[in-house]
């Protein structure tokens, strides 16, 4: 298992994933400063819509780039994609509440913090599970 995962394949597919990640992330965060300062949405339903949205990017990212080639179909693979987002947004939802509600951590770094694990957690169910390349 550490062999497929530590490989050149593995670190390889992290890598793109981290990146494309990124680039879904900033807009994620953009999307909830923007919501929470400018339109006063809640903060949790700020992080929910800005998840969605740019879990979708994330998505198209993946078919293209980081899970390229994939047997899987279209609709089969983003329902399984949007069932792994779905984990990990209960993962970060808790990590969040916990970090701002337990420990008054700023709503903006606490959505970092829970990502982090969350992230990583949803790339290996999506390399194993959905895109089966690892």
């Amino acid at each position: 298992m550490r062999e497929r995962f530590m490989g050149r394949r593995g670190c390889s597919l992290y890598i793109r994933n981290a990146f494309a990640s990124t680039i879904s992330f900033i807009l994620d965060l953009f999307l909830i400063w923007i919501m929470v300062e400018h339109f006063g949405i809640q903060r949790y339903l700020a992080v929910v819509v800005g998840f969605v949205i740019a879990n979708a990017l994330h998505y198209v990212l993946a078919r293209i780039w980081i899970f390229h080639g994939t047997e899987r179909g279209v609709a089969s693979g983003y329902a399984l994609f949007l069932g792994n987002a779905l984990f990990g947004l209960g993962v970060i939802l808790g990590g969040f509440a916990l970090l701002t509600e337990v420990f008054g951590v700023p709503y903006l770094v606490a959505r970092i913090m829970a990502s982090l694990f969350a992230g990583t957690l949803v790339f290996v169910l999506n390399a194993t599970l959905n895109f089966r390349h690892l």
